[in-house]
């Protein structure tokens, strides 16, 4: 009866360790990728690189402006840690994404000063990054947006929420989330600029399958503004 009984014990010890083993690397795979992006500020500068490839890429973009020059302004913390690759236009501050050799246009830009911020962040913890990124527009009505670019399906999504006549840029906060500031945008160029931080609106999170900004000041999902 021992002998079996130490067989039995031989056996299952190898089967707890592997189901042990397969646990661990399971859990260690349910964390969200570590947002990256600007604690305080978030300084925006051109270079040229990959702009003449991109250019002849873009060739469904027509500028409108005789001298609206492309530049690249991927933050370094953006292209070491993903695959995302920015450029602007200096004049029209039309934006474009590049991603895994497609062109998409990033952000509504007539009026207003086209992207002005980026993070990255597994928001849907699905480990891969995605982009997100904050827009002004609106000639007349100056407003602002956050949108997302999700890798997964390559789809670009903008929310719903807008903030009127002001600015705001991403950061991410000491708890580690993804946050939206209230900002100033003030520089002479749409593709050379730094935005610093000032009070916090709110965050964006996942909640209910869905990618929503969650306002700080009133605990409740920010609401639209009726315009026209």
């Amino acid at each position: 009866m021992k002998k079996w009984k130490k067989k039995i014990i031989s056996l299952l010890l190898p089967m707890i360790f592997v189901f042990s083993a397969c646990s661990d690397t399971a859990d260690s795979g349910d964390e969200p990728l570590v947002i990256i992006a600007a604690e305080t500020e978030i300084t925006i500068t051109p270079s040229m690189t990959q702009v003449s490839d991109f250019v002849s890429m873009n060739k469904n973009f027509t500028p409108v402006y005789p001298d609206d020059m492309c530049y690249n302004i991927t933050p370094s913390f953006i292209a070491d840690n993903s695959d995302f690759t920015i450029f602007k236009y200096n004049e029209s501050s039309e934006s474009f994404l590049l991603y895994d050799d497609e062109i998409y246009s990033i952000g509504r830009c007539l009026g207003g000063f086209g992207i002005t911020s980026m993070a990255l962040a597994d928001l849907n913890q699905d480990h891969q990054y995605e982009l997100y990124y904050t827009f002004s527009w609106g000639s007349g009505i100056h407003r602002s947006q956050i949108g997302y670019f999700d890798p997964a399906d390559k789809e670009i999504t903008v929310l719903d929420d807008f903030f009127l006549f002001s600015d705001i840029m991403l950061t991410v906060n000491k708890s580690g989330d993804l946050c939206v500031n209230g900002t100033f945008f003030d520089s002479y160029s749409d593709v050379n600029f730094t935005l610093e931080a000032q009070s916090i609106l709110g965050t964006i999170v996942h909640e209910r399958g869905k990618i929503i900004f969650h306002d700080r000041r009133t605990g409740t999902l920010f609401q639209e503004w009726d315009i026209f």
